[in-house]
């Protein structure tokens, strides 16, 4: 089965007419979310992963079929949100390799939590925490869609360590590749590409559009862009000045149109 960059079926927006952000500015919404409105982390980060497995889902028609999906799930948040993904998409019928770049230890609390869930549910087993290079070049040759969870918005330069090698054992398998919020080695503000960097055939960016995802220089590496809602209230946005009305008044995924 093929995978479609663009699987259709979602609302559309122009991306003019949605604002678009800085990594700082998208900090401060975070902050503001979670310090004055009483967001849970966990909460957004549920919801992000449940955004990429839904356009997952689609990517592969819309069915499971144990299809194998194999996520890159970095430290951060982003790779938190990976891990919920894995969980849903398991639910759904898929074959999901959570393929995890770090030590535990060293995880945040939020990626701690869903190993945890991942382990009770038997989605991650003793094996996926001890992956060797041989080990994760099988699951990348044998994918049929990856998602890239590895590091975030706030990554400035190219990816380093585990997070570096694993982009580079991507890069060798070329299998299609969902990147979320924005593809690893992609600069968040700018738009600089680093080396090794993800190329992705589609990004689904997170509460709002990354000013650097849609520069010309990042376009090969980010592909098909969508955003998806993740909770945060629309005040939070007004409040700092970067209004979005109306972006998800017909559903939670919207495809960006350049």
């Amino acid at each position: 089965m093929s995978v479609k960059p663009d699987p259709g079926g979602f609302p559309q927006r122009k991306l003019t007419e949605v604002r678009c952000v800085s990594a700082q500015q998208m900090r401060d919404v975070q902050r503001v979310a979670q310090e004055e409105f009483g967001i849970d982390i966990l909460q957004i980060t549920e919801n992000a992963g449940r955004a990429a497995g839904l356009l997952a889902l689609s990517m592969l028609g819309g069915r499971g079929r144990g299809q194998r999906i194999v996520i890159l799930c970095g430290g951060g948040n982003k790779g938190a949100a990976g891990l919920a993904a894995a969980r849903h998409l398991a639910n759904w019928g898929f074959h999901v390799d959570p393929i995890i770049s770090g030590v535990e230890e060293e995880a945040s609390f939020t990626v701690r939590r869903q190993i945890q869930i991942l382990r009770h549910s038997g989605i991650l087993e003793p094996a996926d925490m001890e992956s060797t290079e041989i080990t994760v070049e099988d699951q990348l040759a044998a994918a049929e869609l990856v998602i890239d969870a590895l590091v975030g918005y706030g990554l400035e330069g190219p990816p380093q360590g585990i997070a570096s090698a694993v982009t580079q054992l991507s890069l060798q398998a070329a299998r299609p590749t969902l990147a979320l919020d924005v593809p690893t080695g992609v600069n968040a503000t700018t738009g600089e590409v680093s080396t090794p960097a993800i190329r992705a055939c589609t990004t689904l960016m997170l509460d709002l559009p990354k000013r650097g995802v849609i520069e010309a220089s990042a376009r090969q590496h980010t592909g098909e862009l969508f955003l998806a809602d993740v909770g945060i209230p629309m005040s939070v946005h007004e409040r700092l000045g970067v209004p979005a009305p109306g972006v998800f008044s017909e559903g939670p995924i919207v495809r960006l149109r350049r």
